[in-house]
């Protein structure tokens, strides 16, 4: 198998395409987990910076795999960053390009997988790359790890949010998410795909990914938001037992 791009899985979010920037839709939970990614991601950049400004991302280079419609590459892009965000449905991209030419930033949007990006991009390489939310449905995990590192400069910074593979996760994340509060859409996650924080780590090591920091973002509900069934914020935690965060270096 040759490439990450399991079809069924662009098929579905390509449908989906127009609840991207709906604030209260479909994707809410992905709205409200992007601030505690963004912490995740800051923490991060310190190995970069001594110091951070309003623009920590100034002067890095940035690749968004995965990146839908931009929620998460539009946040990175106000912190001054160079940002390339790729996505393998080419809806998901337009709503993207939209959203942010309405918005005044410039975010370079790639319709492509990290495949194709690397055969037309060889030598093309990144400070930070950032596979969020998007790992759980690619069809080759082996293969996009070995992309991730092929884009990745020796000592560049890797991030990847993702959920658990717990039966708690599966419990939240599938069961609860999709069939009792319906905060998701049915058929968001295959839980065959869904991988521990210590297993990802082991299998990134054989592409010199060395993984050292997990984070756990752990959902916060309010009787309001249980009501409107909606997820009211994410916080960072010490256990990731449900969805985490990964971070760590290109070590070669």
């Amino acid at each position: 198998m040759n490439t990450t791009i399991d079809k069924k899985e662009i098929d579905f979010f390509s449908k989906l395409s127009d609840q991207w920037w709906n604030l209260q839709g479909l994707y809410s939970p992905l709205h409200k987990l992007a601030d505690v990614r963004i912490k995740f991601i800051l923490r991060n950049l310190e190995r970069k910076k001594n110091n951070l400004d309003l623009s920590p991302l100034k002067n890095i280079s940035c690749i968004d795999l995965g990146c839908g419609g931009g929620i998460l590459s539009e946040r990175l892009a106000r912190m001054g960053g160079n940002i390339t965000a790729i996505d393998a449905s080419k809806e998901s991209i337009q709503v993207a390009k939209n959203h942010a030419k309405t918005s005044g930033l410039k975010v370079n949007y790639i319709h492509t997988s990290s495949s194709d990006f690397l055969k037309k991009n060889k030598n093309k390489k990144f400070d930070l790359v950032i596979a969020s939310e998007i790992i759980e449905h690619v069809n080759d995990r082996d293969k996009f790890l070995s992309d991730i590192s092929s884009l990745s400069k020796k000592g560049s910074i890797i991030i990847i949010t993702t959920i658990n593979s717990s039966f708690i996760s599966i419990f939240f994340s599938k069961f609860m998410a999709e069939n009792v509060l319906k905060i998701l859409p049915q058929g968001t996650h295959d839980i065959k795909k869904f991988v521990s924080p210590n297993a990802l780590a082991e299998e990134a090591k054989k592409y010199s990914i060395f993984f050292d920091d997990v984070v756990g973002f752990q959902p916060q509900f309010s009787i309001n938001s249980l009501l409107n069934k909606q997820i009211e914020s994410f916080k960072l935690t010490n256990y990731p037992i449900v969805n985490y965060g990964l971070a760590g270096l290109k070590l070669s």
